[in-house]
């Protein structure tokens, strides 16, 4: 019975981990017709459907929680599924907290901002999804063989440093810019930004964790 449930837990956990993946290929989607074909309309559209997707890994999450609750399985598995199912949930977050608030931003900002700017935006946001196609590639392999877990964390890693040094150039690059918008506007965008890098922050996260499960004594 316990084996049935760790491994039903693990199923979903399975599909928790590509609805996350699911979140972060939306956000692309949305930031790149906002920024590259500056269809507005269309791009809240996609960052709306951003929600809806966390919504959904939310439910599952929870289902998850639930199953594994109910006592069947070791306290150390359970606490540890709970534990990577929350840090894959962190990365649905994030990439909430971008779509809700980037649709708030005015088109002027966007239309002032360098095509650095742009470019860097459009670049994290690429490097980002190639680190959620690892995340549910080291998650499958983690509940499956094991094989390559070690390798995909690197990658992760990798990808993960690239970002934050495109963030650094980000920054250089909107101080270099005139902006001729409300303050607030400003403020929001630094905070849009901020939780754009916590996305791929957010699957190294999960990554690391996965690491320790694997040479963990009671890993799942």
């Amino acid at each position: 019975m316990k084996r049935e449930t760790a491994l039903n837990a693990l199923e979903k956990t399975i599909t928790h981990a590509r609805k996350v993946q699911e979140c972060v290929r939306e956000l692309d989607t949305g930031l790149q017709m906002l920024l590259k074909e500056k269809n507005l309309d269309k791009s809240y559209s996609i960052f709306h459907n951003v929600d809806v997707i966390e919504r959904d890994a939310d439910k599952l999450r929870r289902k998850i929680q639930q199953d594994i609750s109910r006592g069947e399985l070791d306290p150390s598995i359970r606490q540890n599924l709970s534990h990577l199912v929350k840090r894959m949930d962190d990365v649905a977050n994030c990439c909430t907290g971008v779509a809700r608030r980037i649709a708030t931003i005015p088109v002027k900002f966007w239309e002032q901002s360098s095509e650095e700017t742009i470019n860097l935006v459009s670049q994290i946001m690429k490097t980002t999804v190639i680190c959620g196609e690892l995340l549910d590639k080291i998650v499958m392999d983690f509940v499956e063989d094991r094989k390559n877990v070690k390798e995909i964390a690197r990658k992760i890693n990798e990808y993960e440093h690239d970002v934050d040094l495109m963030n650094i150039q980000l920054r250089k690059s909107l101080q270099e810019t005139h902006y001729d918008v409300n303050f607030f506007t400003i403020f929001t965008a630094g905070n849009i930004f901020d939780i754009l890098e916590a996305i791929s922050d957010s699957i190294e996260g999960v990554a690391d964790y996965i690491m320790v499960l694997l040479t963990s004594e009671k890993g799942i």
